[in-house]
């Protein structure tokens, strides 16, 4: 007996095995897609923070080159600090490289606490404005490193202060330098401060919320936010504020020792 497979059952065949390969294809296409994607938006959020990390790093290398007799000046930030010798505040500043030759300009820096008139610790997020105005924090609509990635950098330096036995003998003393002051290769120290600097770089654009909403709760003298936590850990920071609006963020913090060196330039007679 002969079995026979009419021609229309034969195309029938055809094109559902035709419709399987498409929808097959068409699958495969879809996870393709979706894994594209993925590896774009990994890709993209790896160069987000690269270009973060490098504009955060961009006023610590600024300052690592500069000799500590130019930082003691009374013209920028440090100098500012370091003359007024009190470790209860931050001093703010905008790195503002397109409108600004001084790196860290005096005449437009705010300072803040967290610790009240009476000396008490605040314990809310908002510290207390001791002086400056909204220009001393930076404007997230035109205080851009550059005129291309629009990356907003904010500084906030405090001075280090220890109580006896905190650290040991010389640590801090320059290389090359004898601690019994016996030599020093030509130098003698004669003091040293050490200086704390916190470098927030943020992509303002990235906000789910206005930018001036941003603006008002996390750069503003109503709100002034603390850089630097490692005293008051219980503390939110400026990062966290920020990050509270969907902005990618990059904080660093260094530390710095400045120290006084007299240098014998001829010997004694």
């Amino acid at each position: 007996m002969r079995t026979t497979q009419s021609l229309a059952q034969q195309n029938g065949m055809t094109l559902i095995t035709i419709m399987i390969i498409l929808l097959l294809v068409t699958g495969i296409g879809a996870l393709a897609v979706k894994y594209s994607i993925t590896s774009l938006r990994i890709a993209s959020n790896s160069q987000v923070r690269q270009l973060l990390t490098q504009s955060s790093d961009l006023p610590l290398y600024i300052m690592r080159n500069k000799s500590p007799v130019v930082l003691r000046r009374l013209d920028n930030v440090v100098g500012l600090a370091i003359n007024n010798s009190l470790p209860d505040r931050e001093y703010i500043f905008c790195y503002r490289p397109q409108s600004q030759k001084n790196f860290a300009p005096i005449n437009n820096v705010a300072q803040i606490s967290p610790y009240s008139t009476t000396g008490t610790a605040i314990t809310s997020d908002v510290m207390r404005l001791i002086s400056g105005t909204n220009s001393s924090f930076c404007d997230l609509n035109a205080d851009f490193g550059s005129a291309r990635t629009g990356v907003v950098t904010q500084v906030a330096i405090s001075l280090i202060t220890e109580s006896a036995g905190e650290t040991e003998k010389g640590e801090y003393l320059p290389e090359g330098t004898n601690a019994s002051g016996a030599a020093h290769l030509g130098a003698q120290i004669t003091g040293s401060q050490r200086v704390r600097i916190t470098t927030t770089s943020m992509l303002p654009a990235y906000s789910t919320a206005s930018i001036s909403t941003v603006q008002s709760e996390c750069l503003s003298t109503s709100k002034p936010r603390l850089n630097d936590n490692t005293e008051h850990p219980s503390l939110r920071t400026l990062k966290d504020c920020i990050s509270d609006y969907g902005i990618p963020v990059v904080s660093q913090t260094q530390e710095f020792v400045l120290a006084n060196t007299l240098i014998e330039v001829s010997k004694p007679e």
